[in-house]
């Protein structure tokens, strides 16, 4: 009897999308008032979207590009809709000061240094 192989960053990365999708389809049926959640067809209601423009640094878009490539070679088809969305996520979860030195880095990045002096 052979032991299970400890899974994949892939896996874990799907495992993850799945939790995210049904803790928004659970937070879009919680927020809903009762009896309405439902459409007649007896299926849950889409969190309604909205749309929002954000403009990134030439370098934060390429940035998001090597993401979505190196996500794909893991197996994971990925827009960049979807890794800002989990950025948003991850900054969600972080505490107070782990949030203000992430904000604080990209407002006020470090100077980059230039060792070949």
């Amino acid at each position: 009897m052979s032991t299970p192989s400890p899974p994949s960053s892939a896996d874990a990365i799907k495992a993850a999308a799945h939790e995210l999708k049904r803790r928004r389809t659970a937070e879009a049926t919680a927020r809903a008032p009762a009896g309405k959640a439902r459409t007649k067809a007896g299926k849950p209601k889409k969190p309604k979207s909205v749309r929002c423009k954000v403009r990134l640094a030439e370098s934060e878009y390429r940035e998001l590009g090597k993401l979505k490539k190196r996500l794909a070679r893991q197996g994971v088809d990925t827009g960049k809709e979807q890794l800002v969305r989990a950025g948003l996520l991850l900054l969600a979860h972080l505490d107070a000061s782990d949030l203000k030195t992430a904000i604080r880095d990209v407002i006020a990045p470090e100077p980059a240094t230039d060792e070949s002096e």
